[in-house]
């Protein structure tokens, strides 16, 4: 008995051990890779960069971060509310939204209860100002965030 519970064991850590490495035994089903963190700029998608940040505190512990970034070839501006440790995988009602100046539509908003982040909301802002902003809801109480016009042309 003792022999086949560490046989056992020893096989499981090898299963493991090449899981980790992106192989699997011969016959073993096929493990696939680990997603990669979620970032502002991979929820955008290709071309973004940021461009501003406001952060959501509760005291000293940071609850959120609400991000805008620009794509310079498409000319579009995104903005996403990501969850920071102390919030991450709680649901809570999260919201992020972005407004262009002069661009005659109404401010894009997603809002709702999410483990992770809100957005990503996008607008073409090409020359304009935007407005942007998100928010994260807490036992704490509701902290948000909405940024004079800014970050013109």
């Amino acid at each position: 008995m003792r022999t086949s519970v560490r046989s056992s064991v020893v096989i499981a850590s090898a299963v493991t051990a090449l899981a980790a490495l992106g192989a699997a035994p011969a016959g073993a089903a096929p493990v696939a890779p680990a997603p990669a963190a979620a970032t502002p700029a991979g929820v955008c998608g290709s071309g973004y960069t940021q461009v501003d940040s406001h952060v959501f505190k509760d005291s000293s512990t940071e609850l959120a971060r609400v991000y805008l970034l620009y794509n310079a070839s498409t000319r579009f501006n995104c903005v996403v509310t990501f969850h920071s440790a102390a919030t991450s995988g709680r649901a809570l009602t999260t919201g992020a939204w972005l407004d262009v100046d002069g661009d005659g539509k109404e401010q894009v908003k997603d809002q709702g209860r999410y483990s992770s982040y809100a957005g990503p909301v996008r607008l073409a802002a090409g020359s304009h100002c935007v407005k942007w902003g998100g928010l994260i809801e807490t036992a704490a109480g509701t902290y948000t965030y909405t940024s004079p016009w800014s970050h013109c042309g």
